[in-house]
């Protein structure tokens, strides 16, 4: 008996997003869960830049797993990413493997020849990983290239006197800057050192053993991007700080808001700093200060979840001392395809 493997359309979303919830719940429960909505968007409204697919396996009409393929438009066009999720009552029949080659085959019908993933792998202090999802991918080839650490800030518990001191001691160190936030797109005055900072991650941020080439980020894309998550129905609050002297935003961070998330979770997005202004303690300042900028704009607000290079020390030391702790480990794979 064969799986019938097919591209996904919103009629088969139903199906798909049952089998999407029952693999994180066993998979990674106090993982962040798309909503149908951002679900939906996958192949409704892909994210700029980035051609997306989903494929469906049914088994006599039931499904019981599914592929996703992300292949970008711009920079690293030899690269693709691929998810494989089988529905826990099926798992161990081979289905993965079976979606895994339909997958690999549809990767090289676009021209790719490199592959990433992702699977969860141990952390001390944190639930014990499943262990198959990271033999499943040394089984296909694949190497472990960047591990990285979810943390969590569960809202309750922070420590607004923390906070304060945090503040307090960072502006002893940040004489000539000041404040900005803003809401979703970046005003017309700073969109551009915007885009500047967005470009930076890949060449900033740890990226372990990755062969990724850094994006080429320009103010259009920004603007592309945050109308993406306008239909995803998030918002996104961004804090920088200007250097008063140049008129330029030398350090930015962002937290999305996703009102569809399940229990009142947040999603701490990208903090950067332009190396020409670092040892002023502008990512301490710009994490707190939006951090409770998103506690006013949405204050049902429980649980903010980032993640982190398992190398990056000095993001990390920020978000401990702000009251992050370790959820889970996340650990990308690659392979030559």
């Amino acid at each position: 008996m064969s799986l019938d493997i097919a591209l996904a359309t919103l009629a088969d979303h139903d199906d798909a997003y049952a089998v999407y919830r029952a693999a994180m719940e066993v998979d990674n429960p106090r993982g962040p869960v798309f909503s149908r909505r951002t679900f939906d968007c996958f192949i409704t409204d892909p994210f700029p830049g980035q051609l997306a697919e989903r494929y469906l396996a049914r088994l006599d009409g039931t499904a019981v797993g599914m592929v996703r393929i992300e292949a970008p438009l711009h920079e690293n066009t030899d690269l693709a990413n691929v998810d494989v999720i089988v529905a826990p009552e099926f798992r161990r029949r081979g289905f993965g493997r079976d979606l895994f080659a339909y997958a690999a085959d549809r990767v090289r019908q676009l021209g790719r020849t490199k592959l990433h993933c992702a699977t969860l792998y141990d952390v001390e202090g944190c639930p014990p990983a499943p262990a198959a999802p990271a033999a499943f991918a040394r089984s296909l080839g694949f190497a472990p290239a960047l591990p990285e650490i979810a943390r969590q800030l569960e809202i309750a518990e922070v420590d607004e006197a923390v906070l304060d001191r945090m503040l307090a001691e960072a502006w002893e160190r940040a004489d000539g800057y000041r404040v900005a936030q803003w809401l979703g797109t970046p005003p017309d005055d700073l969109i551009d050192d915007v885009a500047y900072l967005d470009g930076r991650l890949f060449s900033d941020a740890p990226t372990g053993d990755l062969d990724i080439e850094p994006e080429k980020v320009t103010a259009d894309r920004v603007r592309e991007r945050e109308a993406s998550l306008v239909v995803r129905g998030r918002k996104t609050v961004h804090t920088g700080l200007v250097h008063e002297a140049s008129g330029k935003l030398v350090a930015w961070t962002t937290i999305c808001l996703d009102p569809d998330l399940d229990n009142g979770q947040a999603l701490q997005f990208i903090t950067l700093v332009d190396p020409d202004h670092r040892g002023h303690r502008l990512g301490t300042i710009a994490k707190v200060e939006n951090l409770r900028r998103a506690r006013r704009e949405d204050p049902s607000v429980a649980r903010i979840t980032t993640w982190n290079a398992a190398s990056n020390g000095y993001m990390i030391s920020i978000n401990e001392a702000m009251g992050f702790r370790p959820a889970w480990g996340g650990m990308e794979w690659q392979r030559a395809l």
